[in-house]
């Protein structure tokens, strides 16, 4: 659902005078306690329970979630309780994973507030934490109680954080080969132009809905969703400690990197990689690694929990509307990938010099 903030505070009361919730706890970022969370009627006028996380992936942990369960406990909150998620990925997947598993799962209502969220985060019902250096590692698949998206949260993001939900965008686009794909043309609206943008996550939040209600546990069809994910994945590790780095910039460059390792299987197509770089690379950094970066690369994606067989599955493009999930890569086979292109970069950086 696409609101505004006098609807999101209508829809939440409705729900709280419906379901009489013993004890409201309110997940939050730093950043989404500052900008989003005093601008809505719940803070301002009921007594809640507020747990404040750090931004990004940093309370992704057990440790956190420790912290957070314990903190419910000596708040006495139960199973007619309510966890209300508010602020980008991190918060909904680290929010949903403690509410699902906490007295075997308790009512937890997504409000995202980046467009990241909005059009991807928010939708399919994965929850998640990371563990030992893998991204998402621990989770369930936990469908949220109610998700409420507030166009007006838009305008409190940053140019980079409206890029990274672009970088999904594409790839919704890229999968689907439609009319998010042709949106994408025109390149990234101005945030004031409301009208455009609901259209925009309304088609993307409808075209995840259709892929995830066929295949909700990720058996097969949701697989395409993992498009750029992979290497993406592995390069958000290994920059991980980069404040520039944004998991958005990590996507795009996979969607771009996987294309080229897609041209080099004989499996993606040249002009769909000519394509993909066109319309990545005027909007983002491009990201590559050294010999070293490599190694880790390989790795970490040799601990994806997609893997199957002890081979990489990852879903490539062959064309933009054609994209084929469970493709095998050995370890050798990326190992190889990996030092090929890290050898380029390293001639890159001395042309530089």
């Amino acid at each position: 659902m696409i609101v505004f903030t006098d609807t999101i505070d209508q829809r939440l009361g409705d729900w709280i005078s419906l379901n009489s919730p013993d004890k409201i706890v309110l997940v939050v970022s730093t950043t989404s306690r500052a900008l989003c969370l005093p601008i809505l009627e719940i803070y301002k006028n009921i007594d809640n329970i507020i747990y404040e996380i750090p931004d990004g992936d940093e309370a992704k942990t057990l440790g956190f979630c420790e912290d957070f369960w314990e903190a419910m406990i000596r708040n006495d909150v139960n199973r007619n309780s309510v966890v209300i998620a508010l602020g980008g990925g991190a918060v909904l997947d680290f929010g949903g994973f403690a509410a699902s598993v906490y007295m075997r799962g308790i009512p937890c209502i997504y409000i995202p507030t980046t467009l990241l969220s909005m059009v991807d985060g928010s939708e399919g019902g994965k929850t998640g934490i990371n563990f030992y250096g893998t991204k998402n590692i621990i989770g369930t698949f936990t469908q949220p109680t109610k998700i409420l998206r507030n166009i007006d949260f838009l305008k409190s993001l940053t140019h980079r954080e409206i890029l990274s939900g672009w970088a999904e965008i594409l790839k919704h686009g890229i999968i689907q080969g439609g009319n998010i794909w042709h949106k994408t043309q025109d390149g990234i609206p101005p945030i004031e132009e409301t009208q455009n943008w609901m259209e925009i996550i309304r088609e993307n939040v409808s075209f995840k809905q259709d892929v995830v209600s066929d295949d909700f546990r990720e058996k097969g069809k949701r697989k395409l969703l993992n498009l750029g994910h992979t290497i993406g994945h592995g390069l958000e590790a290994i920059y991980f400690e980069d404040p520039e780095m944004t998991h958005g910039i990590s996507v795009a460059n996979g969607i771009y990197w996987e294309a080229v390792m897609g041209v080099e299987m004989g499996f993606t197509s040249l002009e769909t990689l000519k394509i993909i770089e066109e319309r990545i690379f005027p909007l983002f950094p491009k990201i590559s690694w050294d010999e070293e970066e490599a190694s880790q690369l390989v790795s970490l994606l040799m601990h994806d929990k997609k893997n199957a067989h002890g081979k990489i599955q990852f879903t490539l493009a062959k064309n933009i509307g054609d994209c084929h999930y469970n493709i095998e890569v050995s370890e050798e086979e990326m190992r190889n990938f990996a030092m090929k292109h890290a050898v380029l970069k390293e001639l890159e950086a001395e042309n530089d010099a």
